[in-house]
Formats: structure tokens, C-alpha cells, sequence
């Protein structure tokens, strides 16, 4: 899991450097709210691998037998992700043109097929990690982007134009098909069921991609909405300071979502309360944002001039993002806690609290940078607050298998 994580968080560096060095700053820009609008999409959707971890888990410590009624959690996920991938298709022509302009029709359609593919592949990490196939979990993170490094790459390579490098992005929705098929793990995941049938398990996903949409908004849509509230001029220079939110982030924020899948099994195994069980990740979270931040502040200015000389951040500013991206990696801990406990309601409402705030202050008649850095500082904050207090409240373990769809959804 460790390795796989860091594969995935290099991955992650990489394609950001492959972007600025084969585009110019103001294609860069672009490309990095397409890349935001892309990663946004998949953001929603990881709300069904939440629900699928937690629901196959469930199932099993429930001993159900083979034969018992449960909802099929793969083509579940392929119905949502059909369903999500229409949606895109016939919105795209109202919206994409201004997040993502000059883009041909065709890469609309790409987008599409895109999230109706990825929802493939989070239905099949959620129902391994819930299997505790660690094994081909980590394997599929790993896989998919160095996948879809290695196409960038190579579209660099060719010739580095701005479409290219957009569809290269989108190959790595395909690496989970080998898995489902050829790997022995994948096989046992797309057998996997839920804990309860068809339609209460599609409502549990909703309210999961209800918050992933505002999860997605914070964590890795954010450049696309930076581009709606900035001023159009004040955009087309901010690609530094798109880059050094993602750079930022990727320390703290790539591990953690690859070891959300084992913090949710852990909280539904633990006998103790929550709160106890996070107590030490939330201690080395908070300790990584501290010295990240003063590191970042000190030698980040000379990282950034890797990815060329138009992409110097002031210290302050990549120091105050490295502390935000603990805060929201706070935020995405306790909204595991109180989902684990099967608060949905709980868990939504942190997460929307926080979007709702963080989008606000972005409109805020003010210079970008310090916007940006108080939306990233209080949305996260008032979210984990909320959360904190529910998952509180809650006192000892409850049970995480509630006996009726009601009591899972309002928890």
C-alpha cells in the first residue's frame, strides 16, 4: 500500500511536470482546469468506492451466505457511471466551452466514456478493499497512473499539443479492465455484493456522490472553479499558482486517498470509539503540515523553478498551502469516521459546509493568492468541525451494519 501510494503520488508530480514543460503557461493554465474539471468528475464518483468498501465489509462481517440477496456492487457502479456519463454528454456543450476552451467535440465525448470507465474502476478498488484484497487494490491505483503517465509521455513526445496531452489523460480509465478480468483478485471483486439489495444501495451511493461532489469541489476541482471567480486576466496568470496547489497537496492528500480504503476497514473492525482509532494519524497529519510547511516555504521556491522559470511562487504561499492540505486531509479523515459509523447525513454535511464556504470566500473582491489561501484555510476547518462534533456525539462504537435502509441513510 505504502509503495503503491508513492508510485501514485510520483505519477502525479510527473504529469504536472510533463504539462508545463511541453505547454506554454497559458495552455498550462488550461490544461489545469481541464484537469480539475477531469479529476472533479472522477472526485464525485469515489463516493461509490467509499459506499462499496463499506458495504462489501459490512456483508461479510454479517457472514451472509452466497445465495443471499445483495446488490451487485460492479454493475451497480457501471449503471451510476452510465448514467453520470450521459449526464456529462448532454451538459457538456452548456458548460465545457468556458472551462475548457477551444476543445474539440471530441474529447467532450472522451470525457464522457472517460466517467462512465472510471466508475468501473473505483466500484472495483472499493469492492477489493473491502475484500481486503490489498494486493490488487494498490496494484489498480499504481497501474492506472503510470498508465496514464506513460500515454501523456508519449504524447509529449509526438508532439505536445494541448488536446493530445488532454486525451492522454483520460487513458488510464482503461487499466482496470485487465484487473477485473485477468487478475485473481478483480475476478473475486466483481463478484462482490452489498449488505442490502439494489435500490437501498443505490441511494446509500447517491448521498456517498452527493458529498464526493463536494469532496471533488475542494480536492481536485478547484482549479476549475478558481477559473469561474478570478478575473479572466488575473487566470491566464495563475498557472504557478494552480501547480503549486497540486504540488502542495499531493504529499498529504495522494497517500491519504490511497489508504482511505484500509482507515474505513479499520474503524469497522476497531471495538473502540472513533475518535481513538484516528487519533494518531490525525497527530502525524498535523506534524507532516507543520514541518511540510516550513520546509515548503524555505526550498519550495526552488522546486518550483523545475518546472520552468515562469512557475516562481513566493515561500509564504506554498508554506500556508502545504498547512491547508493538512487541514483538508483532517476534513477527509473525520468525513471517513462518521461514514464508517454509517452517519451519511453527517458526512455530507461537513463536506458541504466546507465546499459552500471555500467557494464563497474564492468570489471574495480580493488578490488571488490570498483568497485562495483562506478558502483552502476556512472551508476545511468548519467541515472537519462539524464532523468532529457528530462522530463526538456518537460516543462508543455504534453498529456499522444498521438493520434497515433508513437507519443507514440518516444514521
Amino acid at each position: 500500500m505504502g509503495l503503491s501510494s508513492l508510485v501514485a503520488a510520483a505519477s502525479g508530480y510527473l504529469v504536472l511536470i510533463v504539462a508545463s514543460r511541453s505547454l506554454t503557461p497559458a495552455e498550462n493554465a488550461n490544461f489545469l482546469a481541464f484537469w480539475g474539471v477531469l479529476l472533479g468528475m472522477f472526485g464525485v464518483l469515489t463516493g461509490l468506492m467509499a459506499e462499496a468498501t463499506r458495504a462489501v465489509k459490512s456483508r461479510s462481517m454479517r457472514q451472509h451466505g452466497p445465495d443471499t440477496p445483495g446488490a451487485p456492487v460492479l454493475p451497480v457502479s457501471l449503471m451510476i457511471g452510465a448514467a453520470a456519463a450521459l449526464v456529462v454528454a448532454l451538459c457538456s456543450p452548456f458548460w465545457m466551452p468556458a472551462l475548457i476552451p477551444n476543445a474539440p467535440p471530441l474529447l467532450w465525448l472522451g470525457i464522457a466514456l472517460a466517467v462512465l470507465l472510471y466508475a468501473g474502476h473505483i466500484g472495483l478498488a472499493g469492492a477489493t478493499a473491502g475484500l481486503e484484497r490489498w494486493g490488487t487494490y494498490s496494484s489498480l491505483a499504481a497501474t492506472e497512473a503510470v498508465f496514464r503517465l506513460l500515454v501523456m509521455a508519449l504524447a509529449a513526445f509526438l508532439g505536445g499539443s494541448l488536446a493530445g496531452l488532454e486525451f492522454g489523460a483520460l487513458s488510464g480509465t482503461l487499466v482496470w479492465l485487465y484487473f477485473a478480468f485477468l487478475s485473481k483478485g478483480g475476478r473475486a471483486g466483481l463478484r462482490a455484493r452489498a449488505d442490502v439489495g439494489v435500490l437501498p444501495y443505490i441511494v446509500r451511493c447517491g448521498l456517498a456522490m452527493a458529498t464526493a461532489a463536494a469532496t471533488a469541489v475542494l480536492v481536485t476541482g478547484l482549479p476549475a472553479v478558481i477559473k469561474i471567480a478570478a478575473d479572466p486576466a488575473d487566470f491566464a496568470l495563475a498557472a504557478p499558482l494552480l501547480l503549486a496547489i497540486s504540488l502542495t497537496r499531493a504529499p498529504i492528500m495522494i497517500p491519504l486517498q490511497s489508504f482511505q480504503g484500509v482507515v474505513m476497514t479499520a474503524l469497522i473492525h476497531s471495538q473502540r470509539p472513533a475518535h481513538h482509532v484516528l487519533a494518531k494519524p490525525f497527530a502525524a497529519i498535523v506534524a507532516l503540515g507543520l514541518v511540510g510547511g516550513v520546509l515548503a516555504a524555505i526550498v519550495g521556491p526552488y522546486i518550483m523553478l523545475i518546472f520552468g522559470p515562469d512557475y516562481s511562487v513566493d515561500g509564504w504561499l506554498l508554506g500556508a498551502l502545504t498547512l491547508a492540505a493538512a487541514f483538508m486531509a483532517i476534513l477527509t479523515l473525520t468525513g471517513t469516521a462518521a461514514m464508517a459509523l454509517g452517519r451519511h447525513r453527517l458526512y455530507l454535511a461537513g463536506w458541504v459546509l466546507a465546499t459552500v464556504v471555500s467557494v464563497a470566500i474564492l468570489f471574495v473582491p480580493a488578490p488571488l493568492d490570498q483568497t485562495v489561501v483562506a478558502s483552502l484555510f476556512a472551508g476545511p476547518i468548519l467541515g472537519a468541525l462539524v464532523h468532529a462534533a457528530g462522530v463526538l456525539r456518537t460516543g462508543t462504537k455504534t453498529s456499522l451494519v444498521p438493520s434497515t435502509p433508513k437507519d443507514s441513510i440518516d444514521g
